[in-house]
């Protein structure tokens, strides 16, 4: 008998794709507030400020994602509770696959934003 409803389970199964969603909107919307508000070459603590934000940012998100693929492997996940073998390795595979493609997904939005100036 399954301990958890599926709204619960399904949104665990779309995390990795929630991380990425919640990192692509912080770091846009860190670089257009920056650009906004005329902060672009701001600092904090000696280091340019908005670029910080995304490193840290980026490598949050990269790590609970790489954290939610990990219990994916070792046979955690979303549908661990559930009894029957086929919906819980689907859950499994479906979690896993996203994450490893968020994990790219993070790069490929974090990285330009390192590199490129922010109001460039």
């Amino acid at each position: 008998m399954a301990t958890r409803s599926f709204p619960t389970t399904f949104t665990a199964m779309l995390s990795p794709f929630l991380i990425w969603g919640l990192h692509f909107g912080l770091v846009y919307g860190v670089n257009g507030l920056a650009c906004e508000r005329g902060l672009g070459d701001a600092g904090l603590m000696g280091f340019p400020a908005v670029p910080t934000a995304v490193v840290v940012a980026t490598a949050a998100a990269m790590l609970v994602t790489g954290w939610v693929m990990v219990r994916c492997i070792t046979g955690g996940g979303p549908a661990a509770h559930v009894g029957s073998r086929a919906p819980r390795d689907f859950a499994r595979w479906f979690t896993g696959a996203g994450a490893a493609g968020s994990l790219v997904a993070i790069l490929w939005v974090g990285l330009p934003a390192v590199q490129v100036p922010a109001c460039g």
